[in-house]
């Protein structure tokens, strides 16, 4: 087995840093109500020790929502530990996660602690965790099962307590109908999933969106905005989400004239202008229809497992009306043609009881 190289070495210790560097991490702002329902909703979840899957697009803010269930759980003052599992070479994947002894491969000189020993009585985020292979899946798993690990090298297996958060973009669950996911892990991982809006439907943000960016890229200079860059902005599809509106903000800065980002100035991509967006924006959608899980922007819904599908929809459906009856439960109850009691057993059965206990 080869050395662990520089930038596979990198993993854990970026984990480390990450894990004192919490005041320092941006923030999720806004105030859209997808917005105040994603911050109730990780109010609740970081109140529990269950597992959590968060699901969104690329640059939606994935790590800043798992550091936000860290950060307000009881686990707040341990190690916050991210790694991104697609970064990791397949070769080097069991001593990074579990560690390794002495002379377990060519070149480990020295016992070397892995992520989950880092992360211990923390949390540890997976970041695209679906794009471990199967061989990895099946010994974390293991590790998941049993609440221990054994290094690389080693004979003996030792406790560890950790909470256990993974990102990726399109949710778990297509990758257990594509078997490319084993589907006993899936059901480990995703005890409670939490969906991040994209920023085609938060456009209320995003004005607050760019003066919390411009005051992180350029603090004490008081950048400011033209309405036409407004506009521009929101008629935007930002198929990178934030981290998009971020790179833009960025390259703008540079040719801003006197403190003031022109629309000149912003770089939009030449196939989007203002008004071009439109047509590849997602259909309109009304306050009260719901957006299934997993359904892509032409509007062709990938092929998931029946159940799993229609338990996310009408999971999805009853935290709409939750939502929206400001956790009223006789209200969103009537919303949802239900009564009170049978709210409250779907509620359970669908693992959000748990959430707004």
């Amino acid at each position: 087995m080869p050395s662990p190289s520089p930038s596979a070495q990198s993993a854990t210790a970026a984990g480390k840093v990450a894990a004192g560097a919490l005041p320092s991490v941006p923030q999720l702002c806004g105030n859209s109500l997808p917005m105040q329902a994603l911050r109730a909703q990780i109010g609740r979840i970081a109140r529990c020790g269950a597992p959590v899957a968060i699901r969104g697009e690329s640059g939606t803010g994935k790590e800043l929502a798992a550091r936000a269930i860290h950060a307000q759980g009881a686990r707040a003052s341990l190690p916050f530990i991210a790694v991104n599992c697609g970064a990791i070479p397949e070769a080097l994947m069991e001593a990074e996660f579990f560690g390794c002894r002495p002379g377990a491969y060519t070149g480990a000189l020295h016992e070397r602690e892995g992520l989950f020993q880092a992360a211990n009585g923390g949390s540890l985020l997976l970041d695209e965790v679906d794009d471990l292979p199967l061989a990895m899946q099946v010994k974390l798993l293991r590790v998941l099962q049993e609440r221990r690990v054994r290094k690389l090298g080693g004979s003996s297996d030792e406790a560890i307590d950790v909470r256990i958060l993974c990102a990726s973009q399109h949710g778990l669950g297509r990758g257990v109908a594509a078997g490319t996911f084993r589907q006993d892990l899936f059901y480990r991982l995703n005890v409670i999933e939490l969906a991040l809006p994209s920023l085609r439907e938060r456009r209320g943000d995003l004005q607050v969106l760019c003066e919390a960016i411009l005051a992180r890229l350029a603090p004490g200079q008081g950048v400011s905005l033209t309405p036409p860059v407004l506009a521009a902005l929101a008629a935007y599809a930002f198929p990178g989400n934030v981290r998009e509106l971020e790179n833009m903000l960025e390259r703008a800065l540079a040719f801003a004239d006197g403190g003031v980002i022109a629309l000149d100035g912003l770089d939009l991509p030449s196939s989007a202008g203002i008004t071009a967006p439109r047509t590849a924006l997602p259909p309109v959608v009304s306050e009260r229809q719901l957006c299934l899980p997993g359904m892509a922007l032409s509007g062709v819904v990938p092929v998931l497992p029946l159940d799993m599908y229609l338990r996310q929809a009408e999971r999805d459906m009853i935290l709409q009306a939750l939502v929206q009856a400001r956790y009223h439960r006789e209200q969103a109850a009537r919303q949802l043609g239900l009564s009170v009691r049978q709210l409250r057993y779907r509620m359970q059965k669908l693992t959000i009881q748990e959430l707004l206990a």
